[in-house]
C-alpha cells in the first residue's frame, strides 16, 4: 500500500490545500484514494464538501475511532475520513504503529490504492503515527530562509527515524509550495535547496495563485473549480510526478 503523508510542523504551508489536490488529481488518474485528516479542525471536508459527500458505513474499519466519526465518499474514487472537531483528542496516546497497521490491512488494499494523510501543525501523537505509516513522505514549505531551517530540522529528524527503521518510508521530498518566481528570495533559496538536497528531493513547485484559495472558498479541489488556472496546472504536473 502506498501511504503519503504531507507533514511539516509550521502552519499554513498548504498541507491541507495539497492532500485535497493530490487526492483529486489521483483520481483522475484512476487511483482509489483515501484520505486521512489528522488535524482536529477538519479542514480536508472543507475542500471536498462541493463534490458531494456521502457517509459509508461498509468500506472499512475506522483507524483511532475516538478522533474520527466516519468515512464519506466525496466523488467517484475519493473517499475522506470525517473528524470528531469537538471531541478529537491530540494529546491521545496512540502507538507509533497504529496507523500502518492500519493502512496494511486487507480491509484498506482491497478497496484503496494510495491513502493520503493530512497531518496537524504541531508535534503530536497523530503525527509520528502519520510519519511511521508513511512510504512517502513530503514537506510543503515556501522557499524562505526561516522555513528553510524547519524544514531541515523535520528532515533530519526524518531520516534519523528511518535510518533506526522507525519509519518506513523510502521516499522524502519537499514541496515548496507559494512559490513566487519573481521574488529573488525565492528564486535563491530554491536555487539553495536543489543545491543541498539534489534535484530528485525537491518536486515541482506550486506557485502563488488566489484561485486555490478561492477553491476551497467554494468546498472544491481547483481542478473543479478553475481546471484551467496556474493552480491545477501545477498539481497536475505534481501528480504525474508522483505517479511517475
Amino acid at each position: 500500500m502506498r501511504v503519503i503523508t504531507v507533514a511539516n510542523r509550521k502552519g499554513g504551508t498548504a498541507k491541507t490545500t495539497t492532500v485535497v489536490n493530490l487526492a483529486y488529481g489521483f483520481a483522475q488518474a484512476n487511483k482509489r484514494v483515501i484520505v486521512l485528516d489528522l488535524d482536529n479542525q477538519g479542514h480536508v471536508m472543507h475542500g471536498l464538501k462541493a463534490l458531494g459527500c456521502v457517509q459509508q458505513s461498509d468500506i472499512t474499519e475506522l483507524p483511532l475511532n475516538t478522533f474520527f466519526t466516519s468515512i464519506v465518499k466525496c466523488a467517484g474514487n475519493i473517499y475522506a475520513t470525517d473528524v470528531d472537531t469537538c471531541n478529537a483528542n491530540t494529546n491521545e496516546e496512540i502507538t507509533l504503529d497504529v496507523l500502518r497497521n492500519w493502512c496494511d490491512s486487507e480491509a484498506v488494499t482491497k478497496h484503496f490504492d494510495i491513502v493520503l494523510i493530512d497531518t496537524p501543525p504541531t508535534l503530536s501523537p497523530q503525527l509520528m503515527a502519520a510519519l511511521s505509516a508513511a512510504t512517502d513522505i513530503i514537506i510543503p514549505a515556501t522557499p524562505l530562509p526561516l522555513a528553510s531551517d524547519g524544514v531541515q530540522k523535520l528532515l533530519n529528524a526524518c531520516r534519523n527515524a528511518m535510518a533506526e527503521r522507525k519509519f518506513r518510508a523510502t521516499k522524502l521530498t519537499i514541496l515548496p509550495v507559494m512559490v513566487e518566481q519573481n521574488l529573488k528570495l525565492h528564486r535563491q533559496e530554491l536555487s539553495n535547496w536543489y543545491g543541498r538536497y539534489g534535484r530528485s528531493k525537491v518536486l515541482n513547485p506550486i506557485r502563488k495563485s488566489i484561485k486555490l484559495a478561492e477553491a476551497f472558498a467554494e468546498n472544491k479541489p481547483v481542478f473543479a473549480y478553475a481546471p484551467n488556472s496556474r493552480g491545477a496546472h501545477d498539481y497536475t504536473e505534481l501528480c504525474k510526478q508522483l505517479i511517475g
